[in-house]
């Protein structure tokens, strides 16, 4: 029998089997594309957002793709609400944006130092996201006091250059509430 060599995935070691020549030795693993985008790409990128005081109709953030060759990837939404129970809609949204806070999105490829080539903006604590027009919904979701929940898209929603989408604070039970979450997304 002779040696097969191959390449150790997780060591990058060059190692060998013994095999046939006349059969196949397959082996594999499945992750998510994010996964590989972060392990390979270095493009796969989280962004926290903060929105105090929050009221019905503002956003609590805004992420635009300024790539000129890669489409960004919207992964998750994670939705955290204190006071009063909320629903908060995603859009796809035109114009441009005013005011805000800028934020720097973080690759979670902690030895990358890929940036992400996005406009991101949140509330940051009073300053109100203008200036968008909200085009189509894309999904939105209930939020219950004092809880977390994920807005999981499976990597459906896609953005081509300077598309853009924006959360909307639409309404809730009590005034005011102190909003804000993650949101997941890379480039490919």
């Amino acid at each position: 029998m002779s040696k097969i060599e191959y390449e150790n995935d997780i060591s990058g070691a060059i190692e060998s089997m013994r095999g046939s020549d006349n059969r196949a030795n397959v082996s594999a693993r499945s992750d998510n594309r994010a996964y590989y985008n972060s392990r390979d790409v270095q493009q796969c990128y989280t962004m926290t957002y903060e929105h105090t005081a929050a009221a019905d109709g503002q956003y609590s953030f805004y992420l635009k793709n300024t790539s000129p060759d890669k489409t960004l990837v919207l992964s998750s939404v994670g939705l955290n609400c204190d006071t009063a129970d909320s629903r908060f809609k995603l859009w796809f949204v035109s114009g441009t944006a005013t005011d805000g806070v800028t934020k720097t999105p973080t690759n979670l490829n902690s030895a990358s130092s890929n940036a992400a080539a996005v406009t991101a903006l949140h509330d940051g604590g009073g300053t109100t996201i203008g200036g968008l027009t909200a085009d189509k919904e894309i999904d939105y979701i209930f939020v219950a006091v004092n809880t977390h929940v994920e807005l999981r898209l499976f990597d459906r929603v896609r953005l081509g250059q300077n598309d853009a989408v924006a959360l909307e604070f639409d309404e809730n039970s009590g005034g005011t509430a102190d909003a804000g979450g993650v949101v997941f997304f890379y480039f490919e």
